[in-house]
């Protein structure tokens, strides 16, 4: 190898690297799959939320994108607690798309109970909500 093909060599690897590091910062810092299960990126804010459930026709209703693991953990759970809510998968659904734009929803899961939202998935968290709003049937696991 001469001189040149050596530093391009490593000029390509330091591109490579480098592309791979600003992918990774992009993707934790987009905030798109929000949440996760430890507790960290979860926001629960109060509202009024009456137009959600006025328009879904459920008292529980779930934003998710169909390849969301913390969505696939949040509808467990409501599952197991006994929860009816209504699913809106915005990867999947155009009118779901348009409401969540709509509610700038830029993370998932975000779920809707009473005067709460929460985004992001934290189990605790969430029978938390389910307590305070009359909801919950059994205790987080641990």
């Amino acid at each position: 190898m001469n001189f040149k093909s050596i530093l391009t060599t490593i000029a390509v690897i330091a591109l490579a690297l480098g592309l791979g590091v600003g992918a990774g910062y992009l993707v934790r810092h987009s905030g798109l799959m929000g949440g996760g299960g430890g507790g960290g990126g979860v926001e629960v804010t109060q509202g009024d939320y009456s137009a959600i459930y006025a328009k879904t026709g459920g008292d529980v209703v779930v934003y998710t994108l169909s390849t969301c693991p913390f969505c696939q953990q949040a509808k467990a759970l409501l599952a197991k607690q006994n929860v009816s809510f209504v699913e809106r998968v915005i990867d999947k659904d155009e009118v779901a798309r348009k409401e969540a734009d709509g509610l700038k929803i830029n993370s998932v899961p975000v779920i809707f109970i009473g005067d709460s939202s929460m985004r992001g998935y934290n189990e605790a968290k969430l029978v938390e909500l389910l307590n305070t709003h009359g909801k919950a049937k059994a205790k987080p696991a641990v």
